[in-house]
């Protein structure tokens, strides 16, 4: 069974398996956050990996499961788990304005606009679900949540947000970038409707002051995260 591990003085990572099409499968993040009020979970894995997600919550917590829950955004990987969390502890759920229609059901991301080739055929493919969680608090850019800054990064999806911890200086970023094989990458093409947003993202991330730059799919940036992300922008040319 899958573990939390700890990847900073305040901060755990839990690494589940989504599974893309056939036996094809990425790592995807969950993480949970302690501080003096409690637990922080960001992110809730892929539905099929619900029970790995809350045993592996249990043990982190010794039982007492999150306080709360932040989603980076409510993409099938990222928010399949929030029914088993409702049903476990139900924590109050918040995210961006922009992701409360998706999360309620009044929303799918295949209804919207591609800005690609990529994303229009990658439109037919993309996996969604119908979370209905009710969301107890709608998060802005700039706003305090847990005690971390939320930074808005959409592109990817519309209200794609990421968590700057001041305290560990680490930078929990969502899908903004992907750390698969070993360096940075942008994130998937066909699950990405606007690019254009997408990279003014990646270079919002750019400007920020951190340490450890946090992915959800792909290994931790340990204390070189701000610098492996600014050489990122110089390949592809974003600086």
């Amino acid at each position: 069974m899958p573990d939390f591990i700890q990847v900073s003085e305040h901060i755990l990572r839990l690494e589940l398996p989504f599974r893309i099409f056939g036996p094809l499968t990425v790592p995807v993040a969950v993480w949970l956050v302690s501080s003096s009020d409690g637990w922080t979970q960001i992110d809730s894995g892929p539905p099929e990996a619900s029970d790995q997600m809350v045993s592996a919550v249990v043990r982190a917590t010794q039982g007492h499961g999150p306080d709360r829950i932040l989603l980076t955004h409510a993409h099938y990987d990222h928010a399949g788990g929030l029914t088993a969390l409702r049903m476990a502890w139900n924590p109050p759920l918040m995210c961006h304005r922009e992701e409360v229609p998706f999360v309620a059901g009044e929303m799918d991301y295949r209804r919207l606009p591609a800005g690609s080739l990529a994303a229009r055929v990658g439109r037919y493919f993309i996996r969604t679900g119908t979370w209905q969680v009710p969301v107890a608090r709608d998060l802005e850019r700039g706003q305090p949540a847990a005690g971390m800054a939320v930074i808005h990064l959409p592109g990817h999806a519309p209200g794609q947000v990421g968590f700057l911890h001041p305290r560990d200086r680490a930078m929990i970023c969502g899908d903004a970038v992907m750390s698969l094989r070993g360096r940075l990458s942008p994130p998937f093409a066909m699950a990405t409707p606007d690019p254009v947003r997408a990279e003014a993202s990646m270079r919002r991330l750019g400007e920020l002051d951190f340490d450890h730059l946090l992915p959800s799919h792909g290994v931790p940036i340990l204390g070189q995260g701000r610098q492996a992300m600014l050489d990122f922008l110089q390949r592809r040319g974003l600086n």
